[in-house]
């Protein structure tokens, strides 16, 4: 009995493909409906591949949560969609790995497609990123449709509003983020050095020169005929270490002494920071010597706009109009406090102390340290050099049930009638 064999694409889109119906969709800038992925030319880069994947990794560490805010009050859902998004989107991958994926395709094609995927009734069952090799647009009856072609021929029609979009450099086309093609000629001067220096590698291991005969004419061939010979003998005797080569006198070598133009440490590093500087990261970031400065620059300009990017656009393609309006949020939370340095910790709890702000548990999480638990892990830290205003007025002498506080002056009164 022979089982049918399934492929990844009809384990999450299903069998049934629907073909592409309706006109391309004429865009107002001019640009053609179609989009053709050339992300994975730049990921060949391996410093370009290190920036994405330092990116992606801090970005994998997100917290997504479905939230409900009614009068200023934000409530937990533990609903399927909450589970999906904060333990597992889809049965082939975890939290990390689908944050880490989304970001990664993110960063080297400017464009990311999450599927939603659905049962009969409509619910959210999972969510897929898509890594397509082209996709295009078109209108049918006043709605956007997207047509995804795939590497392996296939292909998936669906409306755009059932996929989550996001994208870079949204500028020039009205619905695709730009591609990184300003990025290639940083890659090729960068690839343009490396190769610099491993053919300066080469060159100052091997002998390079001319044979000079002494003979009065020599055919082609028997030129040739020699200084292969020459190479052999020269070859066989670095071989066994010696890295002697022996010559009669009827030829003399001549070294050709050529030095290979290399960049210096720093053009090396001006030609690196180019690529740092196009993905707003610093050197320091990608090899993980930071400090507590310089991941909240690296937070504030990279992983915080791109918590907020995908908290909108996960909002909006989750719940109806009706749902967002009543409250229902997706967020994707950053613990920027983590990075900081001990000290830093210690000093923002201090400071924070006068308003209350963190529980014991909260202040302990971030120190690093496990959690106390009950009612004494719920308490608030906070200074006694704040109290409630009432008692300010009561303190500094204000009214006290209905009674002047006359405070200290009376004892005073007192004590020089005696």
């Amino acid at each position: 009995m022979n089982k049918e064999k399934r492929s990844l694409f009809n384990m999450v889109f299903g069998k049934k493909i629907t073909q592409a119906v309706g006109n391309y969709l004429q865009l107002m800038s001019g640009y053609n409906s179609t989009y053709t992925d050339i992300g994975d030319n730049i990921y060949d880069s391996n410093i370009v591949r290190e920036c994405i994947n330092t990116i992606a990794t801090h970005a994998a560490k997100m917290l997504p949560k479905h939230i409900k805010k009614v009068n200023g009050i934000t409530q937990q859902y533990k609903g399927d969609i909450n589970y999906l998004l904060s333990v597992q989107p889809n049965p082939m991958m975890t939290t990390y790995d689908f944050l880490y994926k989304v970001t990664s395709i993110l960063y080297s094609a400017n464009n990311v497609f999450i599927f939603i995927d659905k049962d009969k009734k409509g619910m959210i069952t999972g969510f897929y990123p898509l890594h397509p090799d082209n996709c295009t647009l078109y209108e049918k009856n006043g709605k956007i449709y997207i047509r995804f072609q795939f590497n392996d021929g296939n292909s998936y029609f669906t409306l755009y509003d059932e996929v989550i979009h996001l994208r870079r450099f949204f500028n020039k086309h009205d619905i695709y983020g730009e591609n990184n093609e300003v990025l290639r000629g940083a890659i090729e001067t960068a690839n343009t050095a490396t190769e610099g220096i491993r053919n300066a590698i080469k060159t100052s291991t091997s002998l390079k020169g001319v044979l000079k005969y002494s003979n009065a004419m020599l055919k082609d061939r028997d030129i040739k005929k020699n200084r292969d010979q020459f190479v052999k003998d020269f070859i066989d005797n670095m071989g066994d270490g010696s890295g002697i080569a022996g010559l009669d006198s009827k030829a003399e070598f001549q070294e050709l002494n050529l030095k290979p133009l290399t960049l210096d440490k720093e053009q090396l590093k001006f030609v690196n920071y180019n690529i740092f500087d196009y993905f707003s990261i610093s050197e320091n970031i990608v090899r993980s010597k930071f400090d507590d400065i310089e991941w909240n620059a690296f937070y504030e300009s990279v992983i915080e706009p791109l918590s907020i990017q995908m908290s909108n656009a996960f909002t909006i393609k989750i719940f109806g109009k009706e749902s967002i309006k009543a409250g229902h949020q997706i967020v994707f939370d950053v613990n920027r406090i983590k990075y900081a340095k001990t000290e830093t910790k210690i000093n923002l709890l201090k400071e924070t102390a006068i308003l209350g702000l963190y529980t014991i548990d909260e202040a302990r999480e971030i120190l690093d340290l496990p959690a106390i638990g009950g009612e004494e892990g719920k308490k608030r830290l906070q200074t006694l050099n704040v109290i409630n205003q009432d008692i300010a007025d009561q303190y500094q002498g204000g009214k006290n049930n209905g009674k002047k506080n006359t405070g200290n002056k009376t004892s005073r009164n007192e004590g020089n009638a005696k």
